[in-house]
């Protein structure tokens, strides 16, 4: 394998606005990256875009275009005329038990079957989570489950406003003591719409750890926890809805920033995954685990 750091060179950089179309256009690029694979039918790499000025704080001119990090099978291309490219092979020695710092932007979603539906249907795990605690919080408060998000939640507001239930509150406050990383906003003196939104934040937070610890065991891998603050060292930041107009007006995928430590269990698994991602979405810059020994 090897992993490749590629930019918009800069010549290009100065006589175009390539770099401006390029960011945050996970299609455009991935489209883009595969040329640097000529001849290759399938996809066999995976990218992550960040932010030059982020990355590369000491090269000249490093501003806020794009840099793009690819781990492939195969070494890309240094001709391709929009494109600088560095790469180095990339063979991580894993032995079970080490320990790895990590940063993965992912799709998370979980698949449910629908009645009438021969297939499954993907639902984002973040959303999912929030509006099932909705429901369960309009159907205690004597209100209809429907809507969007953003209506429901005035309407379980406004009706728990009006009526004081004591008990949505302590509902509320229960979904906070079920996540270790939120449990400390119990004892704070929220105000009602500062603990919805607390909870709702926590509800996501625990369904996205969730998700990754499945996606662990069956990668190789286990989150590890801090003994001294008792809790997992994750944190998963970023959520973003990232529209695809090309395939539907609602069409589209999330995209989640998770970060913190790992440790290996099964190694052959675990480089596997390094290579062929995690989750959905890996055309659009999703899926790619990047490590560092701690």
């Amino acid at each position: 394998m090897f992993i490749s750091r590629v930019r918009v060179r800069r010549d290009i950089r100065n006589v175009s606005n390539l770099h401006h179309i390029l960011r945050g256009n996970g299609y455009g690029a991935h489209q883009m990256l595969w040329d640097l694979f000529p001849g290759e039918q399938k996809r066999a790499f995976l990218f992550r875009e960040e932010i030059a000025k982020e990355q590369l704080p000491h090269h000249r001119g490093a501003k806020g275009e794009p840099v793009y990090y690819l781990v492939s099978r195969d070494v890309p291309s240094k001709d391709y005329p929009l494109l600088s490219v560095e790469s180095k092979p990339y063979t991580p020695r894993l032995v079970a038990g080490d320990r790895l710092a990590f940063r993965l932007r992912a799709n998370p979603t979980i698949a449910r079957k629908v009645e009438g539906k021969k297939n499954s249907v993907r639902h984002d795990v973040v959303m999912d989570a929030q509006r099932n605690l909705l429901h369960d919080l309009a159907k205690k408060i004597g209100i209809p489950v429907s809507g969007e998000k953003s209506t429901l939640k005035r309407a379980i507001f406004s009706a728990w406003v009006q009526t004081g239930s004591v008990s949505i509150a302590d509902d509320l406050r229960g979904v906070l003591e079920e996540n270790e990383r939120h449990r400390e906003a119990v004892e704070k003196k929220l105000v009602p719409t500062s603990l919805l939104d607390f909870a709702l934040k926590a509800c996501a937070d625990k369904a996205l750890e969730v998700w990754l610890e499945e996606k662990g065991k069956g990668n190789g891998f286990v989150l590890v926890r801090d003994d001294q603050k008792d809790r997992l060292k994750f944190q998963a930041e970023g959520y973003q809805w990232h529209a695809l107009p090309k395939k539907g007006k609602t069409a589209g995928f999330s995209s989640v920033d998770f970060e913190g430590e790992i440790e290996v269990i099964e190694p052959e698994r675990f480089a596997e995954a390094l290579f062929s991602g995690i989750g959905p979405a890996k055309g659009f810059g999703c899926g790619l685990m990047l490590v560092r020994r701690v």
